[in-house]
Order: structure tokens, then sequence, then C-alpha cells
């Protein structure tokens, strides 16, 4: 008798297991986007990262692409932050995700300079310190000054971090031949700071 109960029990535990994984299945292929919320509510941002991709697959919504990129910061996963934040930064639409960022009180930063800066900094990390300096470069360009938490500000304090005196340099110069005329105390610093690691011997 109480094999048979045994069985049955099991039989039935496998049923659920079973009826739990497709339910899973379905939700994870059929509504992405709520699993994303789900994966971000509980934290674990490189699901969210995955599930928000496909979405993005399935909608092509830049808004969709955008919450990759967020999702991968969190992760703090930076080859999804290359890989999203460059999609990004190349899409059409780029110019107006920017522009509804910024109508957020709370955000108080240049959301192409995010954007830009999280790129390049993630892709110096990776080592690609051409690529993540020109990143820096084409995001500041036009820009007048120095303007807080901005690319070339972002990729300097991984530089500075990492005491690598060559592109330490090669900010230096960037900043001081095309935004000097900022002499802010924002601006100052990083000279300074920059000064110190790649400076002149």
């Amino acid at each position: 008798m109480s094999k048979v109960i045994l069985k049955t029990a099991l039989k039935t535990l496998l049923i659920v297991a079973v009826v739990v994984l497709v339910a899973f299945g379905i939700a994870s292929l059929g509504f992405p986007s709520e699993m994303a919320g789900l994966c971000e509510k509980s934290g674990n941002y490189s699901m969210a990262t995955g599930y928000a991709n496909l979405s993005y697959t399935y909608s092509k919504n830049v808004n969709d692409l955008n919450r990759c990129f967020a999702d991968s910061i969190y992760a703090k996963n930076d080859n999804d932050i290359v890989k999203f934040g460059d999609k990004l930064i190349a899409d059409e639409k780029f110019s107006e995700v920017c522009e509804n960022a910024e109508k957020v009180v709370e955000l108080q930063v240049n959301y192409k300079q995010y954007v830009c800066g999280h790129v390049s900094a993630a892709k110096y990390r990776r080592g690609n310190k051409d690529d993540a300096f020109n990143t820096a470069t084409a995001a500041m360009e036009g820009v007048e000054g120095f303007p807080k938490n901005n690319a070339l500000a972002m990729l300097s304090l991984q530089v500075i971090e990492s005491r690598d005196k060559d592109t330490a340099a090669k900010l230096l110069n960037e900043i001081t031949t095309n935004h000097q005329e900022a002499g802010n105390d924002y601006y100052n610093a990083f000279i300074k700071e920059l000064n110190n690691v790649g400076g002149q011997d």
C-alpha cells in the first residue's frame, strides 16, 4: 500500500513540475516584458536583460532596447553594456529616447552623455581603449564647456582609477584642446587628476 501511495505522490509531483515548467516557458516566450519586470523587481538584472532583449526581438521598439541597456548596467555586464549601448546609440530614434529620458524630474544628467559614457567606460574595462576614447569624444562633439557627468568625464574616472598614463595623457590633450573654455571647478578637478596620472614627468 505504501509503495502505491509513494508512486502516486511521485507522479503527482512530476505532473506539477511539468505543468510549472510549461507555464514558465509560455510566460517566458509569450510575455517577456512582464518577465523582465519581475526579474527587475527581484534584483536579477542579468535575467531581466535577457527577457528585455527577447521583448525587443519581438517588438523592435527602441524603448525595449533602452531597457536592455539599462538592465545591463545594473547587472554590471560590460559585454551587454557595449552590445546594447552601441545598438542604442546607432538607432535612429536615440535622440527621441534621450529627450524622453530627460523629462524625468529625477534625472540630473544629459541622457546621451550617460549612455555614451557608460558604453565608453565598459569598452575601456574590456581593453578596447581606442574605441572607448572614440565613443566618448564623438558624444562630446558640439558640446560647449565640460558639463557634469559627460562621456569624457566618465571615461576619465576609469582611466584615473586604472592609473593609465598613456590614456590619461590622451584625454588630457582632448579636454584641454576642445573644452578649455569650461574652466569651472568640475573641469579643473579632472584636469588636475589626469595631470597626476598622465602629465609630463
